[in-house]
């Protein structure tokens, strides 16, 4: 498993960063720790989790974070993991009401250093953006967590680029800890954007991967797989039948793309899933996926992408020249 650096961050990061959404709630916690298990001992070492995570399920608040938590602590393993989680999230039923004051981000990280078990936070993200607060607040809020020993560092999710560049520059003339890395919704795939229902998210655009690839913050991620889209239009092609992709990804470029990872696929010796993934983390700038699983089988091909490295032939050829250094 490759791992790459993070600033502020003690443990280098492995590429591949498992992903926390099910944790506790559609995986039960048996599953669940059969899965961070097989994760750990592959060579991963950081697992994306969140305040929200599970809060839609009845009696499952923090479902993901607590299962962690758990695991972390029967395992004796906390030193070997780079313990991260977001915060500042809206309730789930009053999606337009900002949770990014002070109060509210405080209490999302007291509550989650609890049910994380751990003595601090090492990478703390806010999940979301308010850009009616400025980012002097936020910084501020996010630097008094850091004093108080909380968290050790932080990033920004859903964020978009504009802010970034203000909030570290500000952050830079004032002698302030920057954010350390940055997440968002990207992968292999193409995006109908209009076919998105949380306006709260932010895609990866060309803007922001300008920015990553000039100043080589780290860049995570999330949906990187697509909802395993060309695993889905391999199965369809081999069964002879015609693919109806979901409205999200029902883009022209994604056949083309498609066509590239499978013909990759055949000529490196791996799964179409990987080279998706690869995709990803083969970048000059510290790029990492963040992946989904729902069992052991998937969670092992996720991790053969870490190990993968493609060559700038071939990210072109996957996206056409869109994103090239």
């Amino acid at each position: 498993m490759r791992k790459r650096t993070i600033p502020g961050i003690a443990q280098s990061c492995s590429v591949i960063v498992m992903g926390g959404v099910d944790l506790g709630t559609r995986l039960d916690e048996l599953q669940s720790m059969r899965l961070l298990d097989l994760y750990a001992d592959a060579g991963g070492n950081m697992v994306d989790t969140a305040e929200v995570y599970g809060n839609w399920v009845p009696g499952k608040t923090n479902a993901s974070e607590i299962v962690i938590g758990k695991w972390m602590k029967s395992r004796g393993n906390r030193d070997r993991m780079i313990v991260t989680t977001k915060g500042g999230h809206p309730d789930l039923g009053s999606m337009n009401v900002s949770r990014l004051h002070e109060a509210d981000i405080r209490a999302d990280a007291e509550g989650s250093l609890r049910r994380l078990q751990t003595d601090a936070i090492d990478l703390y993200w806010l999940h979301r953006d308010d850009r009616t607060i400025p980012v002097s607040e936020l910084l501020g809020s996010l630097g008094r967590l850091v004093e108080d020993g909380i968290i050790r560092g932080f990033g920004c999710s859903n964020w978009e680029t504009d802010r970034i560049i203000e909030a570290n520059r500000l952050a830079s003339q004032q002698g302030l800890p920057l954010f350390s890395a940055n997440q968002a919704w990207w992968s292999l795939a193409s995006l109908d954007k209009s076919r998105i229902e949380d306006p709260t998210v932010v895609v990866f655009d060309e803007d922001m991967y300008r920015y990553h690839a000039e100043t080589g913050m780290p860049l995570f991620a999330y949906s990187s797989q697509a909802k395993g889209l060309f695993s889905k239009m391999e199965a369809a092609a081999a069964a002879g039948k015609v693919f109806d992709a979901p409205p999200l990804y029902s883009v022209s470029a994604n056949t083309n793309r498609f066509e590239q990872a499978r013909r990759i696929a055949s000529e490196r010796a791996v799964t179409i899933s990987q080279v998706a993934l690869s995709y990803i983390v083969s970048r000059q700038f510290p790029a990492f996926a963040v992946v989904g699983a729902s069992n052991e089988s998937q969670l092992s091909d996720s991790m053969g992408a870490g190990v993968l490295i493609l060559d700038e032939v071939e990210l072109i050829k996957l996206d056409g020249g869109q994103y090239v250094e």
